[in-house]
């Protein structure tokens, strides 16, 4: 990942911290007018493009709301403070404070930012008042220097300003108006900004990357023949797991698919796939991907296909369904690629695995239902096969299981945010396909798309067969489909 690339995340990242804070704006002042609402959300809105800034110049210089900041002040003298975050001493270093002023009338804002409590501080004001009220600063200086204030005139007009602004970083002015209007609804304006800043990301990562609907079918296919060719040195279960591993560590550290990884990570986060990638949220298609396997798991049972064809089957509907979901979970935080590589190898090859033990346990309870109630279709049934399909099945757990251990490993070493809140969610799914009912099996995998994308479609059986009869709906359950 080059540094245009890591930047643009990072600013991503920031976008949708700035989305946290405009929601609790919105919720702590939704009840005073809108003029002192907009007054604090003037604050944050300078927080937000001095830090685009800084993090597209590569400055270590973050701004960051006092009120805002863990155990901040809402009386505090200055409103924003800069801090140099690189720096090698005890914490970041305070490079400047500021005070924040945005009021209706020139004369009201050059009394309010003229005095001593914020002396050496920048003032930020609205960009629409900086014309007049320097004019005002500077009629006044004109009177007796032994006068009232005639000092905190001096101190505001050489701090006057509509930008926070150190060295080379400046955030951008706003308008009276335009916080105004922001203030109508705080987290309209955050959600509008961090889409903002997604979309770049997306564009610059489509750009550079290769996020089409070629790409990613390639990776599919060469992971589905990667499961084939292993399915005749190991299990099927097993080969498709690991080889969907494999595919989504190269995805993510390859350069010529870096744009695919970013293009899902940001859409996911947004709660939107990409086209290449199919309509509908991640808890769809993983719901999708269990009745895949279910499907190629009785066509194995009933001979139509062999182990090598199960493996290639089964590790394309893991793949499809899960690399999604991981590039999202992985958007959530800032860490190396290699790391990103490995927890991507490692977490989608535990999904995989978890929905590949779902799907063949669904397999196996209907081909033994076949088995036993309808003689026409017992005929097709192969019991050698079905005893190959429960071997299969406690191969894909402890696959899992396996694959579990070694991405814990790598995620508590770097306290990344899909060891901290992925897994367990993971955990709990290969649990309740182990000891639960296919309902509770289907809410917890549920509970992990929803870390992606909100809520899920359905966390039932019921509700996912009701889901599935909908003609209006785009996944098909195709036994045939290679």
């Amino acid at each position: 990942m080059n540094a245009s690339t890591r930047r643009r995340a990072a600013q991503t990242a920031e976008a949708l911290r700035i989305r946290e804070i405009t929601q609790q704006v919105g919720q702590r002042y939704r009840n005073v007018g809108l003029p002192q609402r907009a007054g604090h959300l003037f604050e944050v809105m300078h927080e937000a493009t001095f830090n685009h800034d800084a993090i597209a110049k590569g400055s270590r210089i973050r701004a960051s709301t006092t009120e805002w900041t863990a155990g901040g002040s809402q009386s505090a003298p200055a409103d924003l403070h800069l801090r140099d975050e690189g720096y090698a001493g005890e914490g970041a270093r305070l490079l400047a404070a500021a005070q924040a002023k945005l009021m209706g009338r020139t004369s009201t804002t050059a009394s309010s930012i003229a005095h001593e409590r914020y002396d050496g501080m920048q003032r930020l004001i609205a960009g629409d008042k900086l014309a007049a009220v320097e004019d005002l600063l500077d009629r006044r200086l004109t009177l007796n220097p032994e006068g009232i204030k005639y000092n905190d005139y001096a101190d505001a007009r050489a701090h006057v300003t509509d930008s926070l602004h150190a060295h080379g970083v400046r955030s951008r002015p706003v308008s009276t108006e335009q916080a105004h209007r922001a203030a109508r609804t705080p987290s309209r304006w955050g959600d509008k900004h961090a889409a903002s800043v997604a979309a770049h990301e997306i564009g610059a990562a489509m750009a550079v990357g290769a996020a089409t609907g070629a790409t990613f079918a390639a990776l599919l296919e060469v992971a589905g023949q990667v499961a084939r060719l292993r399915a005749g040195e190991t299990s099927a279960a097993a080969a498709a797991a690991t080889a969907a591993g494999a595919a989504a560590l190269g995805a993510v550290r390859s350069a010529s698919t870096a744009g695919l990884a970013k293009t899902i990570g940001v859409a996911a986060q947004a709660g939107a796939l990409p086209s290449p990638l199919g309509q509908g949220a991640t808890p769809s298609t993983m719901a999708g991907a269990v009745v895949d396997i279910t499907a190629a798991g009785l066509a194995f049972a009933r001979g139509d296909i062999d182990s090598g064809e199960l493996a290639a089957r089964c590790c394309g509907s893991a793949l499809r369904a899960t690399l999604v979901g991981v590039c999202g979970g992985l958007g959530q935080t800032v860490i190396p690629v290699p790391v990103v590589g490995g927890l991507a190898g490692g977490l989608v090859g535990q999904a995989a695995a978890t929905l590949i033990s779902q799907g063949l346990r669904a397999a196996l309870t209907a081909a033994r239902a076949e088995l036993s109630n309808d003689e026409d279709l017992a005929a097709d049934i192969d019991e050698e096969r079905i005893a190959v399909l429960e071997d299969e099945t406690a191969t894909a757990i402890a696959t899992a299981m396996l694959l579990a251990d070694a991405e814990r490993a790598l995620g508590e070493e770097r306290n990344a945010y899909v060891t901290a809140t992925i897994s367990p969610l993971l955990d709990d799914a290969l649990i309740a396909v182990t000891n639960a009912g296919p309902d509770e099996a289907l809410k917890r995998l549920s509970e992990v798309a929803r870390c992606f994308t909100g809520q899920p479609l359905f966390v039932t059986v019921e509700e996912f067969d009701a889901w599935m009869a909908d003609p209006s709906t785009s996944l098909t359950m195709d036994p045939n489909w290679h």
